[in-house]
């Protein structure tokens, strides 16, 4: 990957970003999902498969995990989101590996695709994270979070209960097999990395950002909801993509947006999101660009 903004082209996605000011600081922002862009399959398809490889072999205790079977059946929901993977991997011309052997089909299903893997079910009156292959999280990991219910999965969110927790609850109940969705979010880091479990900010409070942007990356996550029908489970996918905050050099429409909403952000908004620790570098960065434009 590289680490400047060199031969970058302004990425197609970055006009999808959610640059809205505050309040809510909270938004799910879901737009209804074409099937045809269900997943990805881009110039990074072999780099990032072969890092999910190295990854499933060197952190498996920490990138993949399930619940355990008298709990729920994350088997089925698992195997039938591998047949539906396959299929759409083969509608797009993409070649797919040969099985290899995992112990779960969420694992085997994991490695043909850049995105990351999770699968909700409902058990009892709640839906509950029962398996997932994240290989490429930000700042948290999947293995800590299996077992728990919506609430738990997004306790250390800010604002989360408060503006988000009973739409979140009510959207998985009525979500339907015929209309997936999908939301993408957005966060500034010193850092290209795709593999960032940790919680909190791994690098210390950014004073200045460079006149080039570095070391900035704008890191965003593609993420879809599709409920499988065959097992009403909901399958959550999540593909990082990546590029050098420099890009926005050329689009002061969008640096101006992202000044505009980050001034709003409160302090618990602040102290939860990634970027919160470099706010004020970046507000700083964005200033002349927005103003240019």
């Amino acid at each position: 990957m590289p680490t400047n903004s060199s031969g970058f082209e302004v990425p197609a996605w970055i006009d999808d970003v959610g640059l809205e000011p505050a309040p809510p600081f909270l938004a799910m922002g879901l737009r209804a999902l074409d099937l045809e862009r269900w997943l990805t399959a881009d110039g990074d398809r072999d780099a990032d498969l072969a890092y999910k490889a190295r990854l499933l072999t060197t952190a498996r205790s920490t990138v993949a995990g399930w619940v355990p079977s008298e709990r729920a059946d994350s088997v089925a929901p698992a195997a039938e989101a591998l047949r539906l993977i396959r299929e759409w991997l083969a509608a797009q011309g993409v070649t797919a590996a040969a099985p290899a052997g995992d112990d779960h089909p969420l694992i085997e299903a994991a490695r043909l695709v850049q995105e990351d893997l999770v699968v909700m079910q409902r058990v009892g009156a709640l839906w509950v994270l029962t398996a997932g292959a994240v290989c490429f999280p930000t700042h948290w990991s999947v293995t800590d979070k299996i077992g728990f219910p919506l609430d738990g999965i997004h306790a250390p969110v800010a604002h989360y209960e408060s503006e988000l927790s009973e739409k979140v609850d009510r959207f998985h109940d009525r979500l339907m097999a015929q209309s997936p969705v999908w939301r993408r979010n957005w966060a500034v880091i010193p850092t290209a990395e795709l593999h960032l479990p940790a919680y909190g900010y791994p690098w210390k409070v950014v004073d200045a950002i460079e006149p080039d942007g570095s070391p900035m990356w704008i890191r965003s996550e593609y993420q879809t909801l599709r409920r499988l029908p065959q097992t009403s489970a909901i399958l959550f996918t999540i593909r990082v993509q990546r590029a050098p905050l420099a890009v926005l050099q050329r689009r002061p429409d969008l640096a101006a947006k992202m000044l505009a909403a980050i001034e709003t952000w409160d302090d618990a908004k602040r102290r939860y999101a990634s970027t919160g620790s470099i706010l004020n570098a970046l507000a700083a960065w964005l200033a002349p660009i927005a103003a240019a434009g």
